[in-house]
């Protein structure tokens, strides 16, 4: 085996992992396009390809239905909202701060990506059923790990972090998904949002 040949098999391995990254963004594009025009339950597999360059057998290579795309889809929306969120909370200075700017990245993102918002409202009930109780669960682990750093730093006061963190991300996703989607101010939701878990903490720190 010559030299040549030996050092031709990363490149070769490597434009097959570049097609392959390539091949699944294309199937995950298309779907996200599908399933706003035609809704998750109406799409099929081959409605999908169809909007791609790739021969049918192509998608079982990466999906094993379009369940998993749809889930995979949500699962990266989430995770840029968790970062979003997570960054705007590391910013703040006060806790009026702290619950102004997580509420207000949380909804900005549903109405900045208009394809999102789409896929959103198209499919409420499908995603509704994927950001469950326990899908939540990483995000407010998120706020309450946040909550205690930002205790440590005298920025905000002691309190069952675990629990307020359940309340604002349930609230926080029910005002996205039912409020915001449907055209709701952000701004608005946001004030309303940030006055009440004020008002209920400050309850809280009264009774303590």
């Amino acid at each position: 085996m010559s030299s040549e040949s030996i050092s031709q098999r990363p490149v070769a391995s490597g434009k097959r992992e570049q097609n392959a990254a390539r091949n699944r963004a294309a199937i995950l594009l298309a779907a996200r396009e599908a399933f706003c025009e035609i809704g998750f339950g109406a799409t099929t597999v081959r409605d999908i390809i169809r909007r791609t360059d790739l021969a049918s057998g192509t998608f079982y290579n990466y999906f094993p239905d379009k369940d998993a795309l749809l889930h995979e889809l949500i699962q990266d929306f989430q995770i840029e909202l968790r970062r979003r969120v997570h960054e705007a909370r590391e910013a703040a200075d006060t806790l009026e701060d702290l619950l102004r700017s997580a509420f207000r990245a949380c909804f900005e993102i549903f109405v900045e990506d208009e394809v999102i918002l789409a896929l959103v409202m198209r499919n409420a009930g499908e995603i509704e059923e994927l950001t469950s109780v326990k899908a939540l669960d990483p995000a407010a682990a998120d706020l309450a790990n946040d909550l205690r750093a930002k205790a440590r730093e005298g920025v905000v006061p002691e309190m069952d972090f675990d629990l307020i963190a359940l309340a604002a991300v349930a609230v926080g996703s029910e005002l996205a998904f039912r409020a915001v989607r449907t055209g709701a101010d952000v701004e608005k939701a946001t004030e309303f949002a940030t006055d009440l878990f004020l008002g209920g903490i400050e309850r809280m720190g009264r009774k303590t």
